[in-house]
């Protein structure tokens, strides 16, 4: 985004009191309705999740909590009937297909994908923790895990790393929704509060944006990360749970003692879950961007892959190869690239930094003259000239490559003069290809031209064995089982302020 947008954009939101839509369209595939998951760890475990409800979202949402989630078998017993019902929606999904075809070949891809809406990005990263563990659990004592467990972990670790991938709807993160449609006064740090941003959007009458993001922010807790004050109730209600148990995990023993904290999670998510709900319902009103469909088409070919590669037994690496690490960064930047431009060519508010940054150009078509005879190399050939008239003075050097926003995807117009015109500048540019209906405008169109474009070059092929410099001499040895120490006992809560000196743990 330009600089000169953004401090825009901020004097009008300040000025104006509330947040400002920066898209005329909305960029991301919403399905209807999505899964909703909200979640809450345990301070200072990254690998337990405490509490956490699923459902259609706009709807009611199941709950499971496992008391005490350092507990195995607690843990597991909680967690088995989300891990099923993924399971199940997944397979359910998967199972309906529809042909593509890319030139002669053809290939089945599912008509639909599960598609994930969470809070923020920290639920996205606490998901992608929990199916890493999940997905690699190791046999306790001759006992196997719950199948559905570990198919559930391989599940959430796809749809973590695949929330990567720029311009995806697998897995939506609602800060990052809100932030790429909406211009607001928070910082990248203050947008991780959903309630802040929604503030920000639709605050109470009379407020200003800032007073009713600060008070949400102040008030909302969205997870997964507990604050202080949770975590002292949750220390509390865990450890007259444990007292009130004696160690058993008997089903029949633990449910009638887990009502004070199925209450306590309760109270915190139902919040969430509806302000979940309430930012999805206000961003399906707003129109889809054209390109969004190429784009979740590209979803459900990564979800029908995902689905069949486990459905014959295959596993994921925990560590990318150095090889695979590269395709993996060559194909983001791809990916980051296509998003951009395809947002600022369906969008003209997105194309506006470009125009102010000058890498696109805006005007009227005055003339084109498509019987230019030019000398290419040897031979003479035919090309195309165009001349753009603009309101606004540009300054843009000779030889300069631009793409028509209508032709994106073939060839560009290079520029052959600029000069003075009215108020404004008059751009004599040539096609760099043989001239077509297809290619070329009509006079008096209002056309936009940007080095914004999409061509599939031809990338030399990696080598199987690259010899990378900072692979190691010696292969690393196996790592433990992620699992291990789970039949330790948990070490107690630490409360800040009962210590004597608290800055020692900062």
């Amino acid at each position: 985004m330009s600089t000169a947008m953004e401090a825009m954009f901020a004097g009008r939101v300040y000025e104006g009191g509330r947040a400002l839509r920066r898209t005329t369209v909305r960029h991301t595939h919403l399905a209807q309705p999505p899964l909703g998951i909200a979640m809450w760890r345990l301070g200072g475990e990254r690998f337990r999740i405490a509490a956490i409800a699923w459902g259609s979202l706009g709807g009611r949402f199941r709950l499971a909590v496992a008391g005490e989630p350092r507990n195995r078998d607690l843990y597991f017993a909680a967690l088995s009937p989300f891990a099923a019902d993924l399971c199940a929606r997944v397979r359910r999904v998967a199972e309906n297909r529809v042909e593509r075809r890319r030139g002669s070949y053809t290939e089945l891809i599912p008509s639909d994908a599960l598609q994930l809406v969470v809070a923020n990005r920290t639920t996205v990263a606490a998901l992608g923790l929990l199916g890493r563990y999940l997905a690699y659990l190791s046999d306790r004592g001759g006992v196997s895990p719950d199948p559905a467990l570990i198919e559930a972990g391989k599940h959430l670790r796809f749809y973590a790393r695949q929330a990567r991938v720029p311009g995806q709807a697998l897995i939506i993160p609602l800060d990052r929704l809100i932030a790429e449609h909406w211009a607001t006064l928070l910082s990248p740090f203050e947008q991780a509060n959903l309630a802040a941003l929604d503030a920000q959007i639709d605050p109470p009458a009379g407020v200003h944006a800032f007073e009713a993001s600060a008070a949400a922010e102040a008030l909302a807790r969205i997870g997964p990360e507990p604050t202080e004050d949770i975590d002292r109730v949750t220390d509390t209600l865990l450890r007259t749970f444990n007292a009130a148990r004696r160690g058993s995990t008997d089903p029949a023993v633990v449910d009638r003692l887990l009502r004070p904290l199925r209450d306590h999670y309760r109270r915190l998510i139902e919040p969430v879950w509806l302000l979940m709900g309430r930012v999805v319902a206000r961003e399906q009103g707003v129109a889809v961007a054209p390109s969004v469909r190429r784009r979740f088409e590209e979803d459900r070919v990564a979800f029908g892959r995902h689905v069949d590669w486990l459905a014959v037994g295959g596993r994921y690496r925990t560590r990318d190869t150095p090889r695979m690490a590269a395709m993996t960064l060559s194909r983001l930047e791809d990916a980051q690239s296509r998003y951009e431009t395809e947002r600022a060519i369906d969008d003209v508010a997105c194309m506006v930094p470009f125009l102010l940054d000058g890498n696109a150009v805006r005007g009227r078509v005055a003339s084109v003259d498509n019987q230019h005879w030019v000398v290419a190399r040897v031979n003479r050939v035919r090309r195309a000239l165009m001349t753009l008239d603009t309101d606004d003075q540009v300054v843009l050097p000779v030889g300069k490559q631009l793409w028509w926003t209508a032709t994106f995807d073939d060839h560009p117009w290079e520029v052959q003069a600029v000069r003075p015109h009215g108020n404004g500048s008059r751009i004599v540019l040539m096609l760099c290809a043989p001239p077509t209906p297809a290619r070329l405008p009509r006079a008096s169109d209002l056309v936009t031209l940007s080095t914004l474009h999409i061509r599939n070059g031809y990338r030399l092929p990696l080598p199987n064995d690259p010899p990378w410099t900072h692979r190691p001499a010696t292969p690393p040895p196996a790592p433990a089982p992620i699992d291990a120490g789970d039949d330790e006992i948990p070490p107690p809560a630490i409360d800040g302020a009962t210590l004597p000196d608290p800055a020692v743990y900062t």
